[in-house]
């Protein structure tokens, strides 16, 4: 039996409608229904919270489900991976452009110090909010907003290296 079936199955002896798990678990009474037909899955955060609300074990709930054990054994490094090299590419980007237009870097840090900032309370803002509605999987917006928070921090880290490794190259060459 899928996860779906098992949904609707514990739904049902709980004697339920989808909007009231819906209510419950902080989504939308679509979400239930795709759930139940095999067209979703459900997060793990989600499975967590059905096995609590319907009292019985995550095992019970996708013992029998292989897609369900497949989606749980991949590793969730995407959305992070993106952000990494995404920003470090940025980053570069970056430094090469403050360098080549001759913006110093404490020029730089004053003009971004306060855009890091308001990134960070925005990123911890949608982290909670994420976290109070059960969302686990990271918006687009979140995503982007990471990447631009993590390279606005990361450009006068690059620029610092590359000027270091220009600066020993001028050293080697007199």
């Amino acid at each position: 039996m899928n996860i779906g079936e098992q949904i609707k199955n514990q739904r049902e002896r709980q004697q339920w409608s989808q909007q009231e798990l819906a209510d419950q678990l902080s989504i939308s009474r679509q979400s239930i229904s795709k759930w139940e037909r095999g067209t979703a899955l459900p997060s793990f955060a989600n499975v967590v919270t059905l096995s609590q609300l319907f009292q019985v074990t995550i095992d019970d709930l996708i013992r029998e489900d292989p897609h369900m054990m497949k989606r749980l054994e991949r590793p969730v490094t995407g959305p992070l991976t993106l952000i990494l090299l995404s920003s470090c590419g940025l980053a570069l980007i970056g430094a090469i452009t403050s360098l080549s237009f001759g913006v110093g870097m404490t020029a730089f840090v004053d003009a971004t110090q306060s855009l890091i900032l308001i990134g960070v309370l925005v990123l911890l803002g949608l982290v909670y909010w994420n976290q109070r509605h059960h969302q686990v999987p990271l918006t687009r917006w979140v995503i982007a907003l990471a990447i631009l928070t993590l390279t606005l921090l990361l450009v006068p880290q690059v620029d610092s290296i590359i000027m270091g490794f220009l600066e020993g190259l001028r050293e080697q060459t007199n």
